[in-house]
């Protein structure tokens, strides 16, 4: 005998018999009221800054044909030094507009691959140069980030300083046969020349007043200092040699030398190409992106291996801090 003796349709007519649950009230949200949400540390994005490695050795088809100017070595860590910007999505867009406006013009003839945009479309960070690509070898990892961030905990430069994009040319770089499209930057409080006269923006400037970026230059010098306490290759060293034989100081040619990249071309560039980009960047609908963006600095970041550190400016009475990628929430 069964342990349960029920007849097949006894169950359907108990459940027949319930009553239907009761319906909960419908939350309708209204159209007009935004939920905004909290934005993401600063922080977080460190901790994605680095690509995964998708071969054990260089493989320039994986990298739109470009080839590394360090090659890969087991045990040694590709670095650098730079202070990151994060376009608004306004400045996203029409950086975004000016490029697909220029590939357009340009057909064929060139192929553009921006700085904007992952492979997978989400914006990128975008970045001023404050060192050279060069590598650490493990045993030197820890000692070089000690030592940045001590070079810049007396840099004398006081948070957060502004920059503004300043215009748009091409840059060419021999060794990796590249051309980079690039904004110019200036320190907000610099001199800026105006038709045949200068005019200074209000705004503090606690580094040198004779270059466009005094203070740009203030933390190029502690870079510098620090990549060559560990035998490796300064920025912009061709500009001090360059002064330094006219008996000159180095700001003003180091200072007009900083600049973020945006784009990309195996293409070298010529008038017709330069007079071209020209043209589009002074268009008016350009203006806001390519001669006005402002740019907040607060520190520089640390790139060694897939590691960013940001290490902050220093703040009157206070000390400088690291702060690992790890410490997103700031505990």
């Amino acid at each position: 005998m069964a342990l349960v003796d029920y007849t097949s349709d006894s169950s359907s007519e108990s459940e027949e018999a319930l009553p239907p649950p009761a319906k909960k009230p419908k939350t309708e949200i209204q159209p007009d009221v935004a939920v905004a949400l909290p934005p993401l540390p600063a922080s977080f994005h460190d901790l994605y800054a680095s690509t995964v490695r998708q071969a054990p050795t260089d493989d320039p088809s994986l990298h739109q044909g470009r080839t590394r100017q360090i090659p890969h070595v087991a045990g040694n860590w590709p670095s650098h030094l730079y202070v990151e910007w994060h376009p608004s999505a306004a400045e996203h867009s029409l950086l975004a507009a000016l490029l697909a406006a220029l590939q357009r013009r340009l057909g064929d003839a060139a192929q553009l691959t921006t700085f904007l945009t992952s492979d997978l479309g989400a914006p990128q960070p975008l970045h001023i140069s404050l060192s050279r690509p060069f590598v650490l070898p493990t045993p030197d990892k820890a000692a070089f980030l000690t030592r940045i961030t001590a070079e810049i905990s007396s840099c004398g430069v006081q948070p957060p300083f502004r920059l503004r994009t300043s215009g748009l040319e091409w840059h060419r770089t021999p060794a990796s046969r590249r051309s980079f499209l690039v904004l110019r930057v200036r320190d907000h409080g610099a001199a800026r020349r105006t038709g045949d006269r200068l005019d200074a923006d209000n705004d503090k400037n606690d580094g040198n007043n004779d270059g466009p970026n005094p203070r740009l230059t203030r933390l190029l010098r502690k870079c510098n200092a620090a990549v060559r306490a560990f035998n490796q290759p300064e920025l912009y060293q061709w500009a001090g040699e360059e002064e330094d034989r006219r008996g000159e100081g180095d700001d003003a040619s180091v200072g007009d030398a900083f600049h973020v990249s945006i784009a990309w071309s195996f293409v070298e560039p010529d008038d017709e190409l330069r007079s071209l980009t020209a043209e589009l960047a002074g268009a008016p609908e350009y203006a806001a992106a390519v001669s006005d963006a402002e740019i907040s600095v607060d520190g520089i970041k640390a790139k060694i291996g897939n590691v960013v550190t940001h290490i902050s400016l220093p703040e009157r009475g206070k000390r400088v801090k690291s702060r690992m990628p790890g410490d997103i929430f700031g505990i």
